[in-house]
C-alpha cells in the first residue's frame, strides 16, 4: 500500500488494512498509535518524517515492521535497520531539524543525547504533554 501524505501524516496499516490514522504533526500522534494498537504485531507505519526518536518508539512498541516515509534522518534509519525494522524512505537527511530549520528538532536531540530508555521514554513523554 503506497502512502498518502496528503490525507494524513501517519497511518498504521495491518494485513492491508488501515487502523488508525492522523494529520497532527510531531511525536504525540505516534505516541498515541502506538498505545492504542500495542497489541497488535506486524504491522506497516506510514509517517511523513521518521526521526531517532520515533525510530526508537517504533522499535520499543514492538508492533511494527516496516515503515515508509517521506523523509527519514541517519541515525534513524540506522537504528530500525539495526532493529530489524524495515525502512523505505524517499529522503534521507543528517537529522530531522526544527520546522523554520534553525536547529534539531527537539525530539531528535533528546533521542541522541538519552541512551536510556525509560528517561528518553520520559523526556519525550514531557515534549509531548503525553502521559
Amino acid at each position: 500500500m503506497k502512502p498518502d501524505f496528503e490525507a494524513y501524516s501517519l497511518a498504521l496499516i495491518e494485513d492491508e488494512r488501515i487502523l488508525h490514522t492522523s494529520r497532527e504533526p510531531g511525536l504525540k500522534p505516534l505516541l498515541t498509535c502506538l498505545e492504542q494498537f500495542a497489541d497488535h504485531r506486524g504491522c506497516t507505519l506510514h509517517d511523513r518524517v521518521i526521526g531517532l526518536a520515533a525510530a526508537r518508539l517504533i522499535a520499543h512498541s514492538r508492533i511494527i515492521r516496516c515503515v515508509v516515509t517521506g523523509v527519514a534522518s541517519d541515525p534513524a534509519e540506522l537504528f530500525l535497520s539495526a532493529e530489524g525494522i524495515d525502512i523505505r524512505s524517499d529522503r534521507t537527511v543528517s537529522n530531522i531539524l526544527t520546522r523554520d530549520r534553525s536547529d534539531v528538532c527537539p525530539g531528535e536531540k533528546i533521542a541522541l543525547e538519552t541512551p536510556e530508555m525509560q528517561l528518553f521514554l520520559e523526556k519525550i513523554q514531557a515534549l509531548t504533554g503525553k502521559s
